[in-house]
């Protein structure tokens, strides 16, 4: 998608896909729920959240080395949930979910090789933007009280996404690609697939989680991704991806079983 999608027009285009395919969701099975007034500021930070952190999460993963991006996105996703845990819903910070966090933060950097030159500290720092967003994104909706299906929390975002993005796009003369480059066009659909499955499973995670645990827990995703690398695309199975995977699952693991 790179060569084809802006910043901007990537992540406005996929906004009104999804938002459209849940309109339309919505439409035939009639599963939203009246809003409580209550409920309104959470949502307007929850889309802001959603929606702002579409655009530097791409430019971070474009400009950065793809070991560099993630290293930094999840380390700031992780850190999100604790500060967000802590703030939001009184979390204790206890002495296993701090080992925890330096364990997980500690995986990562044996998986993923960081490499930064001074260039890319406007993309590195985006980055960590976008992964602190993403933590509010999927943690918040834990303040909302109507029980909303996790779609309709996802409308926030979906608009924030097209608004912002839109407006940028405009600005900054970001294009589309046209719709004979199926090649680019079959990318964003797949990124907007995963973006909706992945939002759902999260919001409807946490749920049952504390923000810490279920950040720690999320980082199973970066094990998953290395699984599939190496399944897809024959990437090379190395000795530090194997701790580093190893290291991650024990940080995970960690909290639950001290709980027991």
């Amino acid at each position: 998608m790179g060569s084809s999608f802006g910043e901007f027009s990537q992540a406005w285009s996929r906004g009104l896909i999804l938002l459209i395919f849940v309109l339309l969701l919505n439409w035939k099975f009639k599963i939203f729920k009246p809003l409580q007034k209550q409920d309104f500021p959470w949502l307007i930070a929850i889309g802001l959240a959603g929606g702002l952190n579409q655009a530097p999460y791409y430019f971070g993963f474009q400009h950065l080395s793809i070991g560099t991006a993630t290293l930094l996105f999840y380390a700031a996703l992780v850190v999100g949930g604790y500060i967000l845990g802590k703030v939001f819903f009184q979390e204790k910070m206890t002495f296993i979910k701090i080992v925890g966090l330096i364990l997980a933060i500690l995986g990562m950097t044996f998986i993923y090789q960081f490499q930064l030159t001074p260039n890319q500290f406007l993309a590195a720092t985006l980055t960590i933007i976008a992964g602190l967003l993403g933590s509010a994104t999927v943690i918040l909706p834990r303040k909302l009280i109507g029980g909303y299906p996790e779609f309709q929390i996802m409308i926030s975002y979906f608009t924030v996404q097209i608004f912002f993005n839109g407006i940028f796009s405009f600005i900054l003369h970001n294009s589309l690609p046209p719709f004979s480059n199926t090649t680019s066009w079959l990318g964003q659909i797949g990124y907007a697939t995963a973006m909706i499955l992945a939002n759902w499973a999260a919001i409807e995670g946490y749920r049952h989680f504390e923000a810490s645990l279920g950040s720690l827990i999320g980082l199973a995703e970066i094990i998953f991704g290395v699984a599939f690398g190496i399944i897809l695309f024959h990437e090379s199975l190395t000795l530090s991806i194997i701790i580093g995977s190893i290291i991650i699952i024990s940080a995970a693991a960690l909290p639950h079983l001290k709980r027991h």
